[in-house]
């Protein structure tokens, strides 16, 4: 894949976690926690997918250069 791609990948995630546990956060203060575990869940998700990306990135970059 593309470097730029991996990181606009990467970015996206970051971005979707962020938006995730905002949207949380609004509805538990509104609404409480019942109606929004499942934001809750999503932010996880998303930022395992940031975190899991960002280490497949870096260990392409380590493995090209040596």
């Amino acid at each position: 894949m593309n470097k730029k791609v991996a990181k606009i990948f990467e970015i996206l995630w970051l971005i979707v976690a962020l938006m995730c546990i905002s949207a949380a956060i609004h509805q538990t203060i509104y609404e409480g926690i019942s109606k929004s575990y499942v934001f809750f869940i999503f932010s996880f998700i998303a930022f395992i997918m940031y975190f899991l990306r960002k280490q497949i990135r870096k260990s392409k970059k380590d493995n090209s250069n040596g």
